[in-house]
């Protein structure tokens, strides 16, 4: 492991490398060590609140179609209606990454993750809902924003 060539390009590639890394790991943990969730909310510091400070020009600014949704793999997650545009979108979620307005819902007695809610309490304390990903929907985002925005550092950096 070297140094960073080009730390913001480097630190995503890292980031992903690290993901699929313990992706390949997973099986050998029992089921109550795996920590992959906790990984993915630890790793959007490097994917979401680095980026954004740092190469906020190369963040694609698309529109948020059905289409492009699906392409992120969000099939039911939620998406707030104001948010148009994935910039839009990644600015939000580097804000309640940042000040950690995050929660996870279970919906069963196991305390397994249904789903991540991103919300925005600078209103006064009263969350407003950002995003609500499905948890099984949130990998998929993540690999589809950062291969577009490493594709943009890499054609416009």
């Amino acid at each position: 492991m070297g140094n960073y060539e080009r730390l913001e390009l480097d630190f995503i590639n890292r980031t992903l490398a690290l993901i699929a890394q313990y992706e390949s790991d997973l099986h050998q943990y029992e089921f109550e060590q795996q920590f992959n969730y906790t990984l993915l909310i630890n790793c959007l510091l490097g994917l979401i609140v680095l980026p954004k400070e740092r190469t906020i020009s190369y963040i694609p600014n698309e529109r948020l179609t059905t289409e492009i949704k699906n392409s992120m793999g969000l099939f039911e997650s939620f998406i707030n209606p104001d948010i148009r545009e994935l910039r839009e979108l990644i600015i939000a979620l580097r804000h309640a990454v940042a000040h950690f307005d995050i929660n996870v819902v279970s919906n069963n007695e196991n305390f397994l993750v249904d789903e991540i809610v991103f919300s925005d309490t600078s209103n006064g304390g009263v969350p407003n809902e950002l995003v609500r990903f499905k948890s099984e929907e949130l990998l998929p985002f993540i690999r589809y924003y950062a291969s577009r925005l490493t594709r943009n550092i890499e054609n416009y950096g």
